[in-house]
């Protein structure tokens, strides 16, 4: 890790949406895309998330090879396409989740996009380690074609544990297209102390993403994990210490921040995207000493 810790921040696809909510709306951001992306170049951020709503409706007006155009003429670096589930599963949820993998491993192709985040089910999918382990393997060959790298999401309602399953997974295959997604929200929710963070090495995450919450969970876990979620510094994570704690690793890549609050999603989307830039930029400038 070099002496000045990177700083540069992402927003992700739900901080950039507007409004639009997981599980009540259609997941295409009704914002324009030109207009997207020229919010978050201007709000500082130098990457950019998308839902595969999003890059299929792209790719339908305009194509993704022009996108990918756009994005860099605004200074943007960074893509991150989303979001894969049931990718180890077989039976119908399987089904469904195959014609995504593909869509969105061409849309990383096309973008330059990485990382390509996975999901980890539900409670009581199964997680035999043997599957896990040649399923993820299998993907990360696919993303290695695709010139990607997966990023694995756990937490609490997750089917799959950090500590238990996915960690030992990514550890096992020791592949460099496959790792790890830490954010502050999953590992306060899911009661895993971020001390965890300390024996993982920084070649097993993929990606980083900084949000914060309330100190206990409100009112259902989903109206918890879409409405609640604050702008990093204005909640009771510490997201300072997780910072650190990432940090400690040796890990320099750009930030996620990841901020789903009914209360940013009535605001503009410039606002909120200058709102959450600035209170990113003060948590990461806090945990160096930085002004």
């Amino acid at each position: 890790m070099g002496d000045t810790p990177t700083t540069e921040l992402l927003a992700t696809c739900w901080t950039s949406a507007g409004d639009v909510r997981p599980g009540l709306t259609p997941d295409e951001s009704p914002v324009a895309f030109e207009d997207r992306v020229a919010a978050v170049a201007e709000a500082g951020f130098t990457g950019i998330g998308l839902e595969l709503a999003d890059l299929e409706s792209v790719r339908r007006s305009r194509g993704l090879s022009s996108a990918r155009t756009l994005i860099a003429d605004h200074g943007l670096t960074h893509v991150e396409v989303e979001f894969l589930n049931d990718w180890w599963l077989d039976g119908d949820r399987r089904a469904d989740s195959d014609p995504r993998r593909r869509r969105l491993l061409d849309a990383a192709t096309a973008l330059g996009a990485h990382p390509m985040k996975l999901g980890s089910g539900q409670p009581g999918d199964d997680h035999a380690s043997g599957r896990l382990i040649d399923e993820l393997g299998r993907l990360g060959t696919e993303a290695r074609e695709a010139g990607t790298r997966l990023a694995v999401e756990t937490g609490a309602g997750s089917g799959l544990d950090l500590v238990d399953d996915v960690l030992p997974a990514v550890v096992a295959l020791a592949d460099p297209h496959v790792g790890l997604m830490l954010d502050p929200w999953h590992f306060v929710r899911s009661g895993t102390p971020y001390d965890v963070i300390t024996g993982i090495a920084a070649s097993a995450i993929t990606a980083v993403e900084i949000s914060d919450g309330a100190a206990t969970a409100i009112g259902s876990f989903f109206g918890d994990t879409f409405d609640r979620r604050l702008l990093p510094g204005d909640g009771a994570f510490d997201v300072s210490a997780f910072v650190s704690a990432v940090r400690g690793t040796g890990w320099t890549g750009a930030w996620g921040v990841e901020v789903m609050s009914d209360v940013l999603r009535a605001l503009p989307v410039p606002v909120v995207l200058q709102r959450a830039f600035t209170a990113a930029t003060r948590v990461l400038g806090a945990e160096t000493g930085s002004p």
